[in-house]
């Protein structure tokens, strides 16, 4: 058995069925196979929900809670990338039982001894480059290519507003390349297990989801609502491009994403609601004063104490704790505009269960759709309005919102895959999937259970 898994960062499960006969591909799997949902975790962030599907366990498990973290015991703040991981990867597991690995873009991966090949993706240190060197050169001498492309570059992303055509034909150019490169690694290497991540649908959507999703106040159909559905054209075409080199008679598919999205219309600065409430302080050029604040936010609705023991220079007891936590969750959670409620719940890091339950924040907001942390005044303790329309965001899933409000997509197809009508996993129930299938043992520390057994027996 071999298990081929495809990617789409943040496709949705809304539009796939909304497009179903125009993806003839997904709409065969659905009829031949599953097709069905994924749950990402909390929060509903790239970098937390890959991290997840890798390594089959929460956040308290593995320790990545957000795009950034604050380091112990300061105020700094720092990105997270994959060698913050604290748990062995998917791809580690197997090739330490002899199993031959290729993984090509995954968010979060990076650089690793494998029984196999990587090309580590977004957030990886060493990002586009083939290890180990054998796979480097083949593709320089196929594609004259050192280093793998395979998302947009920051500069594109910054002027998707002034230039659209430009960001369309770059992601278009990207995702053609990735799909050769990926078609060629997948004929020229042996595997067991192979995997590849298009970033595609995620960065068009952060942007485009008002011209796609007729729930988004702000609606509008025109060119761009053409564009995103030509896109998911393009992605059901290479699935049926992948599905046509391997044999199913052998190989267990899995197609999926980490997440989905919602609408965005508007962006709170939850410094400046916390500030009205006095629990953040004012510092200089009109930023919060993490130091001495109670509590301060971050860029993705992350909330932190300022905790005597904990923080160098904390303002509340221990015994304080409980009580500050629940009066800042009142607050939020009781915020409205035009009678519509902001905030759907405040929870605490008790999702969680772990090691590294001590790395996360205090608070996590969870936001209706239509709102989200603002991130480009994120530090921002005062302001005309603490809510602002978003002029940058039409889509999102990551500021933070509910996991059940932006499940992603995942198919099934093999030949002893049938058909289920409704199947919702969990994204760390996928590695312990995998492994099943490879007839590799699950450790006992995973969190996922597996959702096929090597018959026709599916957890739905």
């Amino acid at each position: 058995m071999k298990v081929l898994v495809i990617g789409s960062d943040g496709m949705s499960p809304i539009l796939v069925e909304k497009w179903m006969e125009k993806l003839p591909t997904l709409r065969k799997i659905k009829k031949e196979g599953i097709l069905g949902k994924t749950i990402p975790p909390i929060p509903a962030q790239t970098p937390v929900a890959w991290t997840t599907f890798m390594t089959g366990v929460n956040p308290g498990k593995h320790g990545i809670f957000s795009f950034t973290t604050r380091k112990i015991g300061t105020y700094k703040r720092k990105i997270n990338t994959p060698d913050k991981i604290k748990t062995k990867t998917l791809w580690k597991i197997l090739s330490e039982h002899g199993k031959r690995v290729g993984v090509i873009n995954v968010p979060m991966s990076k650089t690793e001894n494998l029984n196999g090949f990587i090309i580590p993706g977004f957030l990886a240190k060493r990002e586009g480059i083939p290890y180990p060197s054998r796979v480097r050169e083949k593709l320089q001498k196929k594609f004259g290519i050192k280093r793998f492309i395979g998302d947009v570059e920051v500069e594109i992303l910054q002027r998707v507003k002034e230039e659209p055509d430009k960001f369309f034909e770059r992601v278009n150019e990207i995702t053609d390349m990735q799909r050769d490169i990926s078609l060629f690694l997948l004929e020229e290497e042996k595997w067991d297990f192979f995997m590849t991540v298009f970033m595609g649908t995620d960065r068009i959507q952060h942007f485009f989801w008002k011209n796609v999703d007729e729930n988004h106040p702000e609606y509008e159909r025109n060119e761009f609502t053409f564009k995103v559905e030509k896109y998911y054209k393009k992605m059901d075409k290479i699935i049926s491009g992948f599905l046509k080199n391997i044999d199913l008679e052998e190989t267990l598919f899995i197609f999926l994403s980490d997440h989905g999205f919602c609408p965005v219309h508007s962006e709170v600065l939850v410094n400046c609601l916390l500030h009205k409430q006095g629990f953040a302080k004012g510092g200089a050029e009109g930023n919060v004063d993490d130091k001495n604040s109670i509590a301060v936010a971050y860029e993705y609705g992350d909330i932190w104490l300022n905790l005597e023991g904990r923080e160098p220079n904390g303002k509340i007891q221990v015994k304080e704790y409980n009580n500050v936590v629940q009066k800042i969750k009142e607050y939020l959670e009781k915020i409205e505009v035009d009678g519509q409620k902001v905030v759907k719940r405040v929870v605490t890091r008790d999702v969680y269960w772990g090691p590294y339950v001590d790395e996360a924040p205090d608070l996590i907001v969870f936001f209706n759709p239509g709102w989200q942390a603002s991130r480009s005044k994120a530090k921002k303790y005062k302001d005309e309005k603490c809510i602002i329309r978003s002029e940058k965001w039409s889509g999102g899933h990551d500021g933070t919102h509910d996991p059940k409000d932006v499940p992603g997509i995942l198919a099934l197809l093999g030949s002893n895959v049938s058909s289920v009508l409704k199947i919702e996993v969990n994204l760390y129930d996928l590695a312990p999937t995998v492994l099943k299938a490879l007839e590799v043992s699950v450790p006992s520390y995973i969190d996922g259970k597996p959702i096929w057994h090597g018959d026709t027996n599916f957890t739905t």
